[in-house]
């Protein structure tokens, strides 16, 4: 049995969440178009139902991806080489150009608790703002932010709320 919504910090699951960050193959703004954006949230959401993985947190940058995966079925290698592939796939399609999209390499750190999740989500959601993409956090729209600090429902097909 896995987690549906929930990560309490009093129970230790076998198959804990990850942070993964992954870069654009040599840092190119794939995502200031906002239909690679679209694209990509499309593909991560399909895939976490074809994959059977939830999602706590996300934002889609110019240039790289930060999110956290929680993979229920399929190792986190996979999860992230189906991401990727998919959407190399279509992006390619989309735009006509048969080149890469990613970095082959990605940073994964597996969390370990609840605080430590809380870290990293505040992390995310702040990256906006460390990169001078808004003045203010809460306004950069391919964020999970508001999901969480204003109960929106963007993205709720996306993403499984954090629960005490």
């Amino acid at each position: 049995m896995y987690p549906k919504d929930l990560f309490p910090s009093q129970l230790l699951f076998h198959i804990k969440p990850y942070y993964i960050s992954i870069f654009t193959y040599r840092k190119q703004p794939v995502f200031q178009d906002k239909y690679a954006c679209e694209l990509l949230l499309n593909v991560l959401t399909y895939n976490k139902y074809a994959l059977d993985y939830l999602v706590y947190a996300f934002v889609i940058m110019p240039d790289h991806l930060h999110i956290v995966f929680h993979p229920c079925k399929v190792p986190i290698s996979q999860v992230v080489r189906k991401n990727m592939g998919n959407f190399t796939r279509y992006y390619q399609k989309y735009t006509g150009r048969n080149q890469p999209v990613w970095e082959q390499d990605y940073y994964e750190l597996q969390v370990k608790d609840y605080p430590g999740l809380q870290k990293i989500r505040e992390h995310i959601h702040t990256n906006p703002l460390r990169n001078g993409l808004e003045n203010e956090i809460g306004t950069y729209y391919y964020s999970s932010y508001r999901f969480y600090e204003k109960n929106s429902e963007d993205f709720f097909l996306l993403l499984n709320r954090l629960q005490l």
